[in-house]
């Protein structure tokens, strides 16, 4: 199996897009924007690690519609955000931030 990596160095392929933020927290978010409806999967590493192998994992997992969407990180952790940005009527534009609370909370 061979690794696909985009401009930016995020891994990909031809159906998701795949985020490594890293170790963060509570007091921490992450923030997704995007131009269309898309599919979206937020986990831990060793949920990832799971998915990635085909097996069952825990993740928080939805069709966003509306932007931005905040996902306020329950717990420390490595976290990994799989986008799949085909819609029925294109391609989806989109980004994903990591952000301290108390920025966006002003």
């Amino acid at each position: 199996m061979t690794t696909d990596h985009g401009p930016d160095g995020r891994n990909w392929n031809k159906n998701e897009v795949e985020y490594d933020l890293g170790v963060a927290g509570p007091g921490q978010s992450i923030v997704i924007t995007i131009t269309r409806s898309v599919a979206v999967k937020i986990m831990d590493h060793d949920s990832y690690e799971l998915y990635k192998a085909g097996e069952d994992c825990k993740a928080f997992s939805g069709q966003l519609t509306s932007s931005p969407y905040r996902f306020k990180l329950p717990r420390e952790a490595r976290w990994h955000v799989i986008i799949n940005p085909h819609t029925y009527s294109g391609t989806a534009e989109f980004s994903v931030r990591l952000i301290d609370d108390e920025v966006l909370d002003g």
